[in-house]
């Protein structure tokens, strides 16, 4: 990008992704994830209850770390799908990139028409890249949903 204007329009394709990514996974931590661990810490408790001051610390140990297990696997897939996501991003903006790149011919650098049909391009294809992976957004929150239903069974 050369001009401040293609600059500004990539920085607010970014902040539209952004909006709707943080949307999609904070109502899943606020609605899920968090009633998820609430579960967890609640069963911990109740290893404790029932171990009481006299129950060998091996078996409440253990209590507790089994308790925990269901949340540990809800977190890391949510992180898996995340970094999923962020992958996929990431290689479609490397092929904008790679496709501006090849637009690219000895002396568009001085011609600023070439440059800006160049700029608009790579412009273009960010707005396509980021309106695909905002779609990506719902359907990997469903198979977030499902697996958490899967793990707390």
């Amino acid at each position: 990008m050369t001009s401040t204007a293609g600059q500004a329009k990539a920085q607010a394709l970014n902040a539209k992704l952004e909006v709707a990514a943080r949307q999609v996974l904070d109502d899943v931590d606020r609605v899920h994830m968090r009633k998820n661990a609430r579960g967890a810490y609640a069963c911990v408790v109740a290893c404790y209850d029932k171990a009481g001051s006299t129950g060998p610390p091996e078996i409440l140990e253990q209590c507790a770390q089994n308790c925990q297990i269901p949340h540990q696997q809800a977190n890391s897939y949510m992180q898996q799908e995340i970094s999923q996501f962020q992958n996929r991003l990431n290689r479609s903006m490397q092929e904008c990139q790679d496709k501006t790149r090849d637009m690219m011919k000895p002396g568009y650098e001085n011609d600023a028409r070439k440059m800006q049909q160049v700029e608009d391009a790579m412009i273009s294809c960010i707005a396509g890249t980021v309106d695909t992976h905002i779609g990506m957004l719902k359907p990997m929150k469903e198979r977030i949903l499902e697996q958490l239903k899967l793990i707390n069974k």
